[in-house]
């Protein structure tokens, strides 16, 4: 005890001659602060090192409950056969008055609702089967009959669909989707009760309405593009009415002519749009005119990879579509080959969410599936799996971006009327 008291006194002593006109009693106590701080600093330490065990042990269960409870089911497999789990046929009959066939199909992009426009004028939502939202994928649902939960008629033949990018279910003002008909507006009509919210009108040079053969949103959803001949117009989301800018290809893209077939936007890059004319052209714009490149036939469908910096494009009548680097535009990273598409119909296809994988529909009822290489150094990328799923044309491919299930659907225009027809919309698991 009293080699520790001569310790504290020559520390006090210490401090008294460095520091002048401080009491004795405001040094102790200022000692006496400094060990409190160090013992709150000790104890601060030792909460945090049983909070980093806590969040270990933590971690460990997580880990073996993963173990315990594998969600392979979440991947697509194309190396076990596909099974059916639903499909809508009675819908899609063809009558002696006109056709029904399927145009196309997507799904929201929260995955609960699938969207299928027809030639019958009809657009028509599916909703995913209450079964597949458990963590298990039961082996058969209670009914394997798909109903449509919601149909929206148009004035006329449908050109153009499109979901609204932040689509939430559990949002209802979010529920909405655009369409566009011949010699109609362009529409935006609730995902809930198919009532029209909104009517966005394009004019022309000489002041005609005229309708739109492709729509898209872009820039956070605030604006609304629209194609068409030699133009493209731009909308405010917010405020329905007549377009707020045009784009005319005399003036902005003199090398570019024609309808615009098709409009995406880069997923990664906000405000960078892409489109594709029937007249084999492709253009890029961001903040103004960046290029255009040429293709072999009319483009039918574009899309950007999840990394925003690679394009794809299909055209019509051909069994090939190509990945181009817009790193370098106007260079062909690859050709996608293999599929069969002998037709002037749009025949879609999709890329897989973490832009591994395309899959692409078929005239003869293949859906045809590609792996991306991950270098660059290929000319031309051979089919990694070919599957059969129906008998006739697959004009519309969809896949869903948290489950093994693909959506597809089928039909095409027939001129002899002995032929056999099979317009549908299906669900199939690849797990």
């Amino acid at each position: 005890m009293e080699f520790c008291e001569n310790i504290k006194r020559n520390e006090i002593e210490t401090n008294l001659e460095a520091v002048t006109n401080v009491s004795d009693e405001t040094l102790v106590d200022e000692i006496v602060t400094e060990k409190s701080e160090k013992n709150i600093a000790a104890r601060i330490s030792e909460i945090q090192n049983d909070e980093y065990l806590l969040d270990t042990k933590e971690n460990e269960v997580i880990k073996n409950t993963e173990v315990t409870n594998p969600t392979n089911w979440f991947y697509y497999n194309w190396y076990n056969s596909p099974r059916l789990l639903c499909e809508a046929t009675a819908e899609y009959e063809a009558t002696d008055l006109c056709e029904k066939f399927t145009k196309g199909c997507q799904w929201s992009p929260d995955g609960t609702c699938l969207l299928v426009p027809s030639e019958d004028f009809r657009i028509r939502i599916y909703e995913l089967p209450r079964e597949l939202y458990s963590e298990k994928i039961p082996s058969e649902l209670s009914s394997t009959k798909l109903s449509p939960a919601l149909t929206v008629k148009e004035g006329g033949l449908i050109y153009n669909t499109c979901w609204y990018p932040f689509m939430n279910s559990w949002k209802p003002a979010t529920c909405c989707f655009l369409s566009t008909s011949r010699e109609s507006p362009i529409h935006l009509w609730d995902a809930f009760n198919g009532e029209l919210r909104a009517t966005y009108r394009a004019y022309n040079q000489v002041d005609e309405v005229e309708a739109a053969l492709s729509i898209q949103f872009v820039d956070s959803a605030k604006k609304i593009w629209a194609g068409f001949k030699n133009a493209l117009r731009i909308f405010n989301m917010e405020y329905p009415g007549r377009q707020t800018d045009t784009l005319l290809f005399k003036r902005d893209f003199p090398n570019v002519r024609g309808l615009v077939s098709c409009i995406r936007e880069n997923p990664i890059m906000p405000g960078l749009v892409g489109f594709g004319t029937y007249s084999k052209d492709i253009g890029l714009y961001k903040d103004g005119p960046l290029c255009s490149f040429k293709t072999e036939s009319g483009v039918t469908q574009i899309e950007f990879s999840p990394c925003g910096t690679k394009l794809f494009s299909a055209v019509r009548r051909n069994n090939e579509f190509l990945c181009w680097d817009l790193r370098n535009p106007s260079n062909v990273l690859y050709s996608l080959e293999g599929r069969q598409c002998d037709t002037n119909q749009r025949i879609q296809f999709d890329i897989m969410h973490n832009g591994k994988e395309v899959v692409s529909g078929g005239t003869n009822g293949d859906i045809t599936i590609w792996e991306l290489p991950e270098s660059t150094n290929y000319e031309n990328l051979n089919v990694t799996h070919k599957i059969n799923l129906s008998r006739d044309c697959i004009n519309g491919i969809s896949l869903h971006k948290n489950l093994p299930i693909v959506a597809i659907s089928t039909g095409q225009r027939l001129c002899d009327t002995l032929q056999d027809r099979y317009n549908s919309v299906q669900l199939w698991l690849c797990s």
